[in-house]
C-alpha cells in the first residue's frame, strides 16, 4: 500500500469505523426483516414480491457498504490494533475477529443471490425447491449479520481503531 493512502486512511480511521458502524446496523436491520419474510415463506406463507425485493436490495447494498468500509478500516486494524494490541494481550478477540471476517466473506454472495432471486420465485409447486433454497440463504446470512455485528462490537470494546 502507498505510504500516503496509509496515511489518509490512519487519519480518517475514526469516521469509517462510525460509517462501517452505521452501515452494519442498516444491514442488521434489513437482513433481520428479509429473515423474517423468509421465515413466514418456509412455513407456507405466500411471497412477499415487492417487500422481498426492496428489503433484498437494501441487504445486498448495506453488506457491500460494510464490507467495502473494512476493508478499508483493515489496515490500520492489522497494524495498530492487531499487531500491536490484541495478538500481545487478547489473542481469543484476534481470533474472533478471523472468524467474523471469514464468515462475511461466505456471506457476501450469498446476499447478492438472495438480493437477485427476491421477489422473483413464485409461490407455486415447481418452485418450492428453489424457494426452500432462497429462504436459506436469507436466514444463513441473518445469522452471520447477527453474529459479526455483535461480535464486531465486541471485538471494538476490547480495542478500536
Amino acid at each position: 500500500m502507498p505510504p500516503g493512502l496509509h496515511t489518509f486512511l490512519y487519519g480518517g480511521r475514526k469516521a469509517l469505523l462510525l460509517l462501517h458502524a452505521a452501515s452494519a446496523v442498516l444491514l442488521l436491520g434489513s437482513a433481520t426483516h428479509l429473515a423474517a419474510v423468509a421465515w413466514r415463506r418456509l412455513r407456507g406463507g405466500r411471497s412477499g414480491g415487492a417487500l422481498e425485493r426492496r428489503w433484498g436490495r437494501v441487504q445486498a447494498l448495506a453488506f457491500g457498504a460494510v464490507y467495502a468500509l473494512g476493508a478499508l478500516l483493515y489496515p490500520t486494524y492489522r497494524v495498530h490494533v492487531r499487531g500491536l494490541y490484541l495478538d500481545r494481550h487478547y489473542p481469543w478477540v484476534a481470533n474472533l475477529f478471523d472468524v467474523k471476517e471469514n464468515l462475511a466473506t461466505m456471506a457476501l454472495p450469498l446476499s447478492l443471490g438472495v438480493a437477485l432471486l427476491a421477489g422473483r420465485l413464485t409461490d407455486e409447486p415447481d418452485d418450492r425447491a428453489a424457494v426452500r433454497a432462497w429462504c436459506s440463504m436469507a436466514l444463513f446470512v441473518a445469522a452471520v449479520v447477527w453474529f459479526n455485528t455483535l461480535s464486531g462490537w465486541l471485538i471494538v470494546s476490547y480495542r478500536s481503531v
